[in-house]
């Protein structure tokens, strides 16, 4: 039976669509959809032949515990198909050992796949690769190599027993990556440097202050609250990162045992408040080093400027800085991000 184009290329996507999902499981991806002679091409590897590809995903899992997220697939040709993608790597060769405590790096790459379909077969002749983070996108492009080695080299830590916010990164640039946050419940104080003007403005909706101004008696406040200093006298766990706004406020998440607002244990005292973050996007830049007023306000500032290039519109002057790390934290080793709530954004 022969299938006409539309039907055809239907077809493919919907087969797209579930095959992805077995990309690097032990299932894997259904090699006889694929020609024999297939062009296969991304920044920093390139195949004429299915074989070929097929050694890149096996040593990619050997190397790396990879995760792949399909975002959309559309048509993008007459007999072609685009699919927009998320690929994260956590590198395995150190997993249990000592280096693991100062070097665990996690690559994360998005970016579309160009799919050429054979018209006499329906079998996949052709798989182009783009990342978002380069501009040179032709084998063999020493920027994508060097996009490779700044994350294989980033050594910042994520605290590994302490719960974080769910998210999904939709696109990755070179400077600055856009998430979209689970909900998520918070409890909140306000911070040492929120004065009387500083309470004025949030409540109007004005700037309070540097989310990196101190901010030791609201963590403190925080602290006293989720480890036992409620009305449940229940200890909640602690999380990561700590998150405090422009508007004066520090937050620190509930952990996600916890479903909604009336579940969680009630505060002995006004100074904290309990609320739930709903969903949402954020343009986010992360560094390493002490996160002081300065620092973080020149990070806000560039991070602006990068959306800005990108069409990717900020909703309004609100931002965020989460930090991750306890002051223990040699500043080499500390992870910091710059928030920035987005409006409007093409995921295309």
């Amino acid at each position: 039976m022969v299938l006409t184009r539309g039907v055809l290329l239907q077809e493919r996507m919907e087969f797209l669509k579930e095959d992805l999902t077995h990309l690097f499981d032990e299932q894997g991806i259904d090699q006889s959809q694929y020609d024999d002679v297939v062009e296969f091409r991304d920044p920093i590897t390139s195949y004429n032949e299915a074989k070929g590809y097929m050694f890149n995903i096996a040593m990619l899992k050997r190397v790396f515990a990879p995760s792949f997220q399909l975002h959309d697939i559309k048509q993008t040709g007459d007999y072609e198909v685009t699919t927009r993608w998320t690929m994260a790597m956590q590198v395995t060769l150190t997993r249990g050992t000592p280096i693991s405590r100062f070097w665990d790096p996690k690559l994360v790459f998005t970016g579309t796949s160009v799919m050429g379909i054979n018209p006499s077969n329906g079998k996949f002749n052709r798989h182009l690769d783009y990342w978002d983070a380069i501009d040179n996108q032709q084998y063999f492009s020493w920027e994508a190599f060097g996009h490779v080695l700044q994350q294989m080299t980033d050594i910042s830590r994520t605290p590994k027993d302490l719960p974080t916010p769910s998210y999904s990164i939709l696109k990755k640039f070179k400077d600055f990556e856009v998430r979209r946050y689970d909900r998520m419940l918070v409890a909140e104080a306000d911070m040492d440097s929120r004065g009387p003007a500083a309470v004025t403005c949030a409540t109007s909706g004005q700037d309070g202050g540097s989310p990196a101004g101190k901010g030791d008696g609201a963590f403190n406040t925080l602290a006293k609250f989720i480890f036992g200093g409620n009305a449940a006298n229940a200890r909640m766990r602690m999380t990561t990162p700590v998150f405090s706004d422009n508007r004066g406020a520090m937050q620190f998440v509930i952990e996600p045992s916890y479903q909604d607002v009336s579940s969680v244990p009630s505060p002995q005292t006004d100074s904290v408040r309990v609320r739930e973050r709903s969903e949402g996007l954020y343009a986010v830049a992360s560094f390493s080093g002490v996160a002081d007023p300065q620092n973080a306000a020149e990070r806000e500032s560039a991070l602006r400027q990068a959306m800005q290039k990108r069409g990717t519109v900020a909703d309004g002057s609100d931002w965020l800085l989460a930090r991750y790390n306890d002051p223990s934290t040699r500043p080499a080793f500390r992870r910091n991000e710059v928030l920035i709530p987005v409006k409007e954004f093409e995921l295309w």
